[in-house]
């Protein structure tokens, strides 16, 4: 059976950076896939990612792209698409996702690998969650194009939560540009003073 794996980079500390994360955490928490298919959150995992691209048969990568376009602007690159773009690698784990997608075919087998890039608004505030510019349609847009990429390798998808963005990543993060989750450390003891 294919292995299959959809890995989301970026840092979600710096805004539209984290797209990548809130993208696979977004799927994870509303589809359910068939045949199985692994959701990993990768951040910044730079050389780890290597470990992937060798061991799946098929990787959809989602990360931000730096290229001269308007933000929110959504491409799907081959790896040899993403090598032939001079601007790309702005950012640090840009850099190594590029590394890593350059080099990995010749330490062994490669997987079939799409990458979904997305041109970031701002990535040097750091706050937790999308520039609004992202967070409409060019997320959407994100979301549709995997599911595209999956039903294009023979895994079927259905929705089982209807989870929106904001929620997903308050969950998983502890907020959303600038709003606290009431889950976060400090509120489970509901008022009752343990000291």
């Amino acid at each position: 059976m294919k292995k299959i794996g959809i890995v989301g980079v970026g840092n979600v500390l710096f805004k539209d950076e984290g797209i990548g994360v809130f993208a696979v955490k977004y799927l994870e928490e509303n589809y359910v896939f068939e045949p199985e298919v692994d959701i990993i959150d990768a951040g910044t995992l730079g050389f780890g990612l290597m470990r992937y691209l060798h061991e799946y048969d098929h990787i959809i990568l989602i990360d931000t792209i730096s290229i001269n376009d308007k933000p929110g602007s959504v491409y799907r690159l081959t790896p040899e698409q993403l090598s032939g773009l001079a601007s790309y690698h702005q950012t640090a784990h840009e850099v190594e996702v590029l590394q890593m997608i350059e080099l990995t075919p010749l330490t062994g087998k490669m997987a079939d690998t799409v990458v979904i890039g997305v041109v970031p608004e701002l990535i040097n505030a750091s706050e937790i969650g999308l520039t609004e510019t992202l967070e409409g349609q060019p997320f959407k847009t994100v979301i549709h194009q995997i599911l595209k990429e999956l039903e294009r390798i023979g895994v079927s998808y259905r929705k089982v939560n209807n989870h929106s963005l904001k929620e997903v990543v308050m969950k998983h993060f502890g907020s959303y540009n600038g709003e606290l989750s009431d889950k976060r450390i400090g509120n489970e003891n509901n008022g009752r003073n343990w000291s």
